[in-house]
């Protein structure tokens, strides 16, 4: 179940929005060395750990394919160790939305595709290989999400390892701040079900589209206008919305029938 609120642990009375920010940088990864570290984290979490990709299609160990050139990249670096933590890249619209659709759409249903067909092609993003480090990832059970990650038990710092939930957090504003810097107003994501049970907790609410289908195992197409989510986390799960967008959230106007809280 999915629960109304969330709260955040702090930290010697610092929210974790703050403390992730100490341990953590959210970098956008416009080339070069950054770029390249996405590339091969992908390869780790697609290829090797698990064969949603052929390994032998990319001998360099970076997993690239056709989506990439009209994509835009981030990452989490580990401050302490330099380690990449997770990766996640926003495929962008392209200039002919008919020939080349974002690459949900080829997943969906005639019922699914006409919810979709409203939504403005020209500002229309995907999320896709969303992806974290097994370094930071917990060890049992649906393991490939960081939702209670931890680091080598030799080297891991309490409230270090105490943040590794947020990891997948800090890649949603990755991909919320990549689509802000292009225009974007609706995102939408093949997720799977332990990823999407996530990323609710957290506070993100997407609209499901359709029955689950099979890519990567099986996943759940979802969308959602991006102010509108962004909205909800706002609400939500304040501290990590300060994170995302950097500002206070208002107090909320009182509503008839609330209990008084002016002093005499």
């Amino acid at each position: 179940m999915t629960p109304a609120t969330v709260t955040t642990a702090t930290f010697d009375g610092t929210d974790v929005s703050e403390e992730f920010g100490r341990h953590f940088d959210v970098v956008i990864a416009r080339g070069g060395s950054l770029l390249d570290a996405a590339f091969r984290l992908r390869y780790q979490v697609y290829c090797v750990e698990n064969p949603f990709e052929n390994a032998a299609e990319h001998p360099d160990g970076r997993e690239i394919d056709c989506e990439d050139d009209r994509s835009v990249h981030s990452i989490i670096r580990h401050r302490r160790t330099g380690a990449v933590a997770g990766t996640v890249r926003l495929i962008l619209p392209d200039a002919d939305p008919v020939s080349r659709p974002l690459p949900m759409q080829r997943l969906l249903d005639a019922a699914s595709r006409s919810r979709v067909a409203p939504l403005p092609s020209a500002t229309t993003a995907e999320i896709s290989r969303f992806a974290v480090s097994k370094q930071f990832r917990r060890r049992r059970g649906e393991e490939r999400y960081a939702d209670v990650g931890i680091i080598d038990q030799q080297t891991e710092l309490e409230h270090e390892r105490r943040l590794m939930p947020y990891l997948t957090y800090g890649l949603l504003r990755a991909a919320m701040r990549m689509g802000t810097e292009h225009g974007i107003t609706h995102a939408c994501a093949v997720m799977e079900p332990a990823l999407l049970r996530l990323v609710r907790h957290l506070g993100f609410e997407f609209e499901l589209l359709g029955a689950p289908v099979r890519y990567h195992g099986i996943r759940q197409p979802c969308f959602g206008k991006v102010s509108q989510v962004i909205e909800k986390v706002r609400w939500k799960n304040p501290d990590l919305w300060r994170y995302m967008t950097g500002f206070e959230v208002p107090k909320r106007a009182p509503r008839e029938g609330d209990r008084s809280t002016a002093a005499a």
